[in-house]
């Protein structure tokens, strides 16, 4: 009988337990756990098609930026009031651009930049995974190029190319990110901004298109309300071929249940009670997501530095923390390249509200947030996540403005933090706030890989200060900002 059973499973092409798994049928149980399994795998192709098809394929949406295969850049400063702000980033214009790379390679070129003003292109693939990047350190600031490929591309490396990047996915993301002082260098960022290119690999050669590969027009799924529920399945389905899983034998699990190329018969034709039990489970995914982000949350004094995005090998494997993180901030750089740590409370735990005190941090000599390149504070209206008008138009600390400020007898640098100036003497050290619940973000840009570092983010020989509650030097009378109140603000 033993051999039969050998005989049967060798005839089939399957060995071992899960091939007899597959054999006995598909019990509700096996649904449902393949359902939260397949849903945490395809969160985040799921979110970068949601972004994609909202910024790239849907003219109608109220947040389209433009066509795929072509760089699009916002050449404005975040102002005071603007709706739907999200604690916007006003130390750098943001130029995006979605690439197909089925038919052919893409040549990205980098203008001419001065070393001393940063600049950055993160990629990131369809899984979420943030496969390269490239910066003033790795291009020294002079021109050169990326040639940016596919998963199938086998070809020569031009002459001009500094960079070879390939992305596990038909399509890729690259955000661009060009530093701008303030407003006054916002032409000059501009034009800097304007300066990155791209080009088809044929095109950049300047040969014939015989080798650019046939690409089929795709009929672009609608992104729903019911697009991480009820439609996940089928709209998973639509994105493996374009941003395939890594994992054969996953693959051939999710088979089971109608979703993937190893699929015998698609998730609508699965039985009422199987479908049912398969969203169950991808109810249980979506649980598992949000426990394993709150669990992943660690704070040193007060701020978050928990910022997990990377590469595949990053993960190491961990499908359900690549999800955690994803959901919590998708797109983010990898810290290597740049960090953001959010705080909404003062080192005691307690929540930021100038309405009721007043603030600082204080770095001591010498320690001021350690980088390559250049970092930030910025405030912003902890109810709306958007800027705050204020009389100095001053929304964020820097490495530049720091330079100005008033240091210590032992060399530190206090900045001062609350809704009226401490006086003359301290205004550049002051960044004003609402007259209430305020949030900051520390923005690091090339975090130094040595000692003294925030790298590894959460456990590194270099922490943000905690914000203590304290008096300015000296209160002056000048009036409390306004609080604007609108929408919470999105996390």
């Amino acid at each position: 009988m033993k051999l039969a059973v050998t005989g049967v499973l060798l005839a089939a092409g399957l060995t071992g337990c899960d091939r007899i798994t597959q054999l006995r049928g598909l019990s509700t149980e096996d649904a449902r756990a393949i359902g939260k399994e397949a849903y945490i795998a395809g969160y985040p192709a799921v979110t970068y098609y949601t972004a994609m098809h909202a910024q790239n394929i849907d003219t109608n949406s109220g947040s389209y930026k433009g066509p795929i295969n072509t760089i699009l850049s916002e050449s404005v400063l975040p102002k005071p009031g603007e709706a739907g702000a999200s604690r916007p980033n006003g130390d750098v214009l943001i130029s995006t651009l979605q690439a197909d790379l089925r038919a052919e390679p893409l040549v990205l070129c980098v203008p001419a930049i001065p070393n001393d003003r940063y600049y950055s292109m993160q990629f990131t693939d369809m899984n979420m995974f943030n496969f390269g990047s490239t910066d003033n350190r790795k291009n020294s600031g002079s021109t050169g190029c990326v040639l940016l490929i596919g998963p199938q591309f086998l070809g020569l490396v031009p002459t001009g190319v500094k960079q070879v990047l390939r992305s596990s996915s038909s399509f890729a993301r690259v955000i661009y990110r060009t530093q701008v002082y303030g407003p006054e260098d916002l032409d000059v960022a501009a034009q800097l901004q304007a300066g990155f290119t791209i080009q088809p690999l044929s095109v950049y050669r300047r040969a014939s298109a015989a080798n650019v590969l046939p690409v089929t027009p795709i009929n672009w799924p609608a992104v729903g309300a019911t697009a991480s529920d009820a439609d996940f399945p089928e709209l998973y389905n639509f994105l493996l071929p374009l941003a395939p899983l890594f994992d054969k034998a996953q693959e051939k699990r999710f088979g089971r249940i109608g979703i993937g190329p190893d699929r015998s018969k698609p998730f609508s034709a699965l039985s009422a009670e199987t479908r049912d039990a398969v969203l169950a489970g991808i109810a249980e995914g979506k649980a598992a997501i949000a426990a394993r982000a709150k669990a992943h949350e660690t704070r040193v004094n007060g701020w978050r530095v928990d910022s997990g995005a990377g590469d595949r090998a990053s993960f190491g494997g961990d499908g359900l923390l690549r999800a955690a993180v994803v959901s919590v901030a998708p797109f983010a750089p990898s810290p290597a390249d740049a960090i953001f740590l959010p705080t909404d409370r003062d080192g005691r735990g307690a929540p930021l509200d100038a309405s009721a005190a007043h603030y600082s941090i204080t770095f001591p000599a010498g320690l001021t947030p350690q980088v390559d390149a250049f970092w930030s504070l910025s405030v912003y209206d902890a109810r709306t996540g958007g800027l705050v008008a204020n009389p100095l138009e001053r929304y964020r600390a820097n490495s530049l403005t720091a330079q100005n400020m008033v240091s210590g007898a032992d060399g530190s640098i206090t900045i001062y933090l609350g809704p009226t100036s401490p006086g003359p003497l301290y205004e550049p050290n002051w960044l004003p706030t609402p007259a209430g619940p305020f949030s900051l973000v520390l923005r690091m840009y090339m975090p130094k890989a040595t000692p003294p570092s925030i790298l590894p983010a959460g456990n590194g020989s270099w922490a943000p200060p905690a914000v203590a509650v304290a008096d300015p030097p000296r209160l002056a009378s000048s009036p409390a900002l306004p609080v604007v109140v609108g929408e919470p603000a999105l996390q």
